[in-house]
């Protein structure tokens, strides 16, 4: 049973990249490092901010398999600071190194993913949450949350063009 949950975790993981990879191949290349998609945050900006949490991911991952599971010990506290961080570097990337950046991250977690003993889904690390649940948060819900921004920015500007720009 717990293979079939770790299975179904990674096809999660897979489809919701899809989605947000989708998204993102949607928006004009031209706007692609422009702000105001999320804030101050462009496209290149969520990009690479999903790779960030994507490797976070695998960390916890790397660190449970390994039998440390309590060296994890991201507290929730630390987001914003650690965002603002992600955002300022993420100005030094150019389009193409941030969507290298998140296939590298991404085929990170997803092979930590496919090969953790799934028992592993349910063990404590030293933050207080499951690996599961880290998994979760950094990875497909993490990737729908910033897919549907850049669905609804990219729904946002297209409609606003068809009125005239209004």
């Amino acid at each position: 049973m717990t293979t079939d949950r770790r299975n179904a975790l990674v096809e999660e993981l897979q489809a919701a990249r899809d989605a947000f990879v989708g998204a993102v191949a949607d928006v004009d290349p031209d706007l692609f490092t422009a702000p105001g998609l999320l804030g101050p945050w462009s496209a290149r900006d969520l990009v690479a901010h999903v790779a960030f949490w994507s490797d976070h991911g695998a960390d916890a991952l790397e660190l449970a398999a390994s039998g440390r599971g309590a060296d994890f010990d991201y507290d929730s506290s630390q987001t914003d600071a650690i965002n603002e961080e992600v955002f300022a570097g993420a100005s030094t990337l150019t389009p193409m190194e941030a969507y290298e950046c998140e296939q590298v991250a991404f085929e990170r977690i997803r092979d930590a993913l496919v090969g953790l003993d799934p028992s592993l889904l349910d063990l404590t690390l030293g933050n207080g949450d499951s690996v599961g649940a880290v998994v979760r948060y950094d990875g497909p819900d993490h990737y729908a949350e910033h897919a549907q921004h850049i669905r609804a920015w990219f729904t946002g500007r297209t409609e606003s063009d068809d009125d005239g720009g209004s």
